[in-house]
């Protein structure tokens, strides 16, 4: 079973996304913020990883930067997604990272769909 890892603080909406991966038959980690979710990476081994920018504790930026220097994280799928339109963030996470979208651009069922074309152009 593909294994997801959601890095989201806003438990309503990691709640949401959780239940339409689980409805895909994705296996479904959660981490409400950027110190769990690179400790959750670490120990569960997701096959791919959906981060939120605006993180407690550590933010999504440092998040995305630890996870890619990392041995055990360095070439997992991590997409973002984020409210935060923020063009330098963007910028740099870019080159990081195999999608960034805005939340409002992006229905939950089609954000499914973008990390199963990831895993599967791997």
């Amino acid at each position: 079973m593909t294994k997801v890892l959601l890095i989201e603080d806003n438990e309503q909406l990691r709640l949401l996304y959780k239940e339409i991966f689980e409805h895909d038959n994705f296996q479904v980690c959660e981490a409400g913020d950027g110190l769990i979710g690179v400790d959750t990476a670490v120990t569960e081994k997701p096959d791919a990883i959906v981060l939120d920018l605006m993180l407690p504790r550590q933010g999504g930026m440092g998040t995305l930067k630890i996870l890619r220097s990392l041995p055990e994280t360095r070439h997992t799928p991590i997409i973002i997604l984020t409210a935060l339109p923020n063009p330098e963030y963007q910028d740099q996470a870019k080159p990081l990272v195999q999608g960034y979208f805005l939340k409002t651009q992006i229905k939950p069922e089609e954000l499914v769909d973008k990390v199963r074309a990831v895993l599967v152009s791997r």
